[in-house]
């Protein structure tokens, strides 16, 4: 996946995560809340963020910091590009203390935007746990349509895990 160094908004600026990230990786994924719907479990020490951390910067995902500030607090990005089919699928993560001010919000229409435009993308896919309302609400307000769910999807946390798909076409990209 190619990026630009990087994306900005009005008020944040998308980057490509370093290992230097870890102590805010481990501040993010170190809260059970956020963990909540992830594959990962609620890390407890550097090392585990650490792991985490060098998975995101191998398939290119982004690191969210407000503008002027370089902490991280959350990320974005997207991965499993099929170039032959046009398209890719979307991952995101924030900070607890950052929920419900539309960061996440106004960093994905950046993301998308780049996907669409400079990438070519023509479909972007996103998972979310058929719970997670308001992962679900976030997606739904940048136009991705559930397409459906996806019984016993995959297994982690000792069971197996149902997940909702989402996909947004660049026909139905309004922003």
């Amino acid at each position: 996946m190619t990026y630009p160094p990087s994306l900005y908004t009005e008020r944040l600026e998308l980057r490509p995560l370093k290992k230097e990230d870890g102590e805010d990786f481990l501040a993010i994924f170190s809260n059970p809340e956020v963990t909540r719907y992830y594959e990962v479990g609620t890390m407890i020490n550097l090392l585990e963020a650490s792991i985490l951390l060098d998975h995101f910067i191998a398939i290119g995902r982004l690191g969210i910091s407000l503008k002027g500030n370089s902490r991280i607090i959350g990320s974005c990005g997207l991965f499993a590009l099929n170039a032959e089919y046009f398209s890719a699928s979307l991952g995101y993560d924030l900070a607890r203390e950052y929920w419900g001010k539309g960061i996440m919000t106004e960093a994905l229409k950046a993301l998308l935007g780049h996907g669409f435009s400079s990438l070519g993308l023509n479909r972007i896919n996103a998972l979310t746990y058929p719970d997670n309302a308001a992962s679900i609400r976030v997606l739904a307000g940048l136009g991705f349509r559930m397409e459906g769910t996806m019984r016993e999807f995959g297994f982690w946390k000792g069971s197996f895990h149902d997940m909702a798909l989402h996909a947004l076409l660049r026909s139905e990209w309004r922003f």
